[in-house]
């Protein structure tokens, strides 16, 4: 019980710490906040055992694997919002592995390697502020390995291999940033260098 209280004040506090950089604590998400009243965080929904990148899933051949993502915002708007999942494999789509939504539905990847994750604002808001729908990982019976999904573009990054970050520069400490996911004249989808990746085993 103790570790699981820590890990949620834990949690808060990544969250809350960051208001400087974008909408986090409480009254920042309300409809009172112009500034950040369509300002979203997409994550994975569950931060794994040392929240910080290390949440691990493993899948049979033949089977599936849930993986739940979040939205952060509270309350309704007159419009949906898009939030993009990608993945970094060697594995091929479509042969080995395919992501589907809950519907059973297979999501396909656009021109930027970019899976599409549409987000009822519309819909009563039941659960405060933490939207969540389920991906599911689908292993085809085709070659065994790994995919990562990751709320950034994987290709988004400098020379040396560093994440790029909102304001420009690169993450090269243990500092947490924002990174853009999806930014519309209408809205900002945004995700963290927390929490930003998980990993499927294909067995």
């Amino acid at each position: 019980m103790k570790r699981y209280i820590n890990k949620i004040v834990w949690m808060m506090a990544v969250i809350c710490g960051l208001t400087s950089l974008t909408a986090c604590e409480d009254d920042a998400w309300s409809n009172d906040n112009p500034e950040y009243e369509n300002v979203f965080i997409v994550a994975f929904a569950d931060w794994g055992p040392k929240s910080n990148n290390d949440k691990t899933y493993t899948v049979a051949q033949g089977s599936q694997v849930a993986v739940p993502v979040q939205l952060w915002c509270e309350g309704t708007r007159n419009f949906n919002a898009d939030a993009f999942l990608y993945v970094d494999t060697t594995l091929k789509l479509g042969t080995d592995y395919q992501l589907v939504d809950a519907n059973g539905n297979v999501l396909q990847q656009d021109a930027n390697g970019a899976f599409t994750l549409t987000w009822d604002l519309m819909s009563a808001d039941l659960t405060k502020n933490h939207r969540v729908q389920t991906v599911y990982l689908k292993a085809l019976n085709g070659a065994k390995g790994k995919v990562t999904l990751m709320t950034f573009d994987p290709k988004d990054v400098d020379e040396a291999g560093k994440l790029r970050i909102s304001n420009g520069g690169t993450k090269d400490d243990d500092t947490q940033y924002y990174v853009p996911n999806n930014f519309t004249g209408q809205y900002e989808v945004r995700c963290l260098t927390v929490n930003y990746k998980v990993v499927v085993t294909i067995n």
